[in-house]
């Protein structure tokens, strides 16, 4: 596992745990149904998914820096349907929470797709130029 994709981890590890606390504090104190199902599941889940699709789009980069463009194309479009798919099963199992819990995980989406994206495209200017082998670290 590369250097990179340790930091990756744990940035979003970081992210991961802020992003339930703030979450707790404003569930907590601005809504009723702070409780609802999956709350915590889903940050969890698109942590996941980030961390997966990072790994993916980093050895792609180290491997083949010409494909990161269809790479980075086709995971987005994986991510959104697979989390179209939770969206929909969780909608169908808790019809109560629909709002608070779409809210939610919008919210998480949006952190998560900005925080990755910025990692990225930092990793992909970096290592841009280089032919094949040498890899330079994220700082």
């Amino acid at each position: 596992m590369s250097k990179d994709y340790k930091r990756f981890i744990l940035s979003a590890s970081i992210l991961l745990i802020a992003t339930i606390i703030v979450s707790q504090i404003i569930f907590f104190t601005f809504f009723e149904t702070f409780l609802f199902p999956a709350r915590i599941i889903s940050i969890v889940f698109v942590w996941i998914a980030t961390c997966a699709s990072c790994l993916w789009l980093i050895t792609t980069v180290l491997d083949n820096p010409k494909a990161f463009n269809r790479v980075f194309m086709l995971q987005t479009s994986l991510k959104l349907l697979l989390y179209i798919v939770f969206i929909v099963i969780y909608l169908k199992i808790f019809k109560e929470n629909y709002v608070p819990f779409t809210i939610h995980f919008f919210v998480v989406y949006l952190i998560f797709a900005i925080f990755e994206v910025s990692l990225i495209l930092k990793f992909v200017k970096e290592n841009s130029g280089r032919k094949s082998g040498k890899v330079n670290e994220l700082k």
